[in-house]
């Protein structure tokens, strides 16, 4: 199940949310401490980290949408 949790720290600057997949932590939703700024952090595996604008993040997600919905089916 999808979920999300709210989170905050102390040897934080931001507030933000960790995102769970069954339970299992794959990313954060992260806001700055100004609030001007909204970023999406995903963590592909232990050792690695990968951090999105939010907005541009979200505008590839609607352009790549868009770009299947105006695709054909295939034939068979």
């Amino acid at each position: 199940m999808l979920q999300y949790s709210v989170g905050g720290s102390m040897d934080r600057d931001d507030l933000y949310v960790e995102l769970s997949f069954n339970r299992v932590q794959w990313g954060e939703i992260s806001l700055s401490e100004d609030k001007n700024s909204v970023n999406i952090i995903i963590y592909p595996d232990d050792n690695n980290v990968m951090e999105f604008k939010y907005d541009e993040f979200l505008a590839l997600i609607e352009k790549a949408k868009n770009h299947l919905l105006d695709l054909e089916p295939l034939e068979k």
